[in-house]
């Protein structure tokens, strides 16, 4: 299989996508993910042009922003695989996941809906940290420590519902708590 390396972009056009990326983070973070797109675009002081270049939907830029957060979702997964309390390494992870997800108001939900959509560039930027997750979460059902009726997906889809408060998107306490409550066997 061949593999294409992207080319890299010229200084401006670096400097743009960095400046994107920012303004994505700051307008997310004042007006949640629902924002409109093309306040991106004035907040990073560029045209509408140069935003749908480099980011031709809202959810490549959402992808492009939660990249890091994934990545570290993935790595955690992985060094929890080798903790001795099953039950214990995905709680923690959940909590770890469910805190990440809800960085903006909305994000929690455009991550669950991305994750349950095959064709989506949320499901593929996210696939390394699915796959790590259900391997942990897979692990806790073979040790008998969570119910056996339900999927990883099912779980971070259902945390990706839970109730958030409206003014940070935060999880609503004790929604969480109750999730995880019911997974125990």
């Amino acid at each position: 299989m061949a593999t294409t390396t992207a080319k890299p972009l010229r200084v401006d056009a670096q400097r743009n996508y960095d400046a994107l990326l920012a303004a994505g983070e700051t307008v997310f973070a004042k007006a949640g993910t629902d924002a409109p797109f093309d306040d991106v675009a004035q907040e990073a002081g560029v045209g509408r042009a140069t935003l749908y270049r480099h980011f031709p939907t809202r959810e490549h830029l959402f992808v492009a922003i939660m990249r890091d957060r994934v990545d570290h979702l993935d790595a955690r997964a992985r060094e929890l695989l080798e903790g001795t309390d099953p039950l214990q390494s995905l709680t923690q992870w959940l909590r770890l996941y469910d805190g990440i997800a809800a960085k903006y108001r909305g994000m929690s939900a455009r991550v669950a809906d991305g994750l349950a959509d095959n064709e989506s560039p949320v499901a593929a930027a996210c696939a390394p940290m699915k796959e790590s997750f259900a391997e942990l979460f897979e692990r806790a059902q073979r040790d008998g420590v969570i119910r056996t009726d339900v999927t990883a997906l099912q779980v971070l889809t259902l945390i990706g519902a839970l109730p958030k408060d409206q003014r940070t998107g935060k999880t609503i306490r004790p929604y969480l708590d109750i999730v995880l409550a019911g997974l125990k066997a």
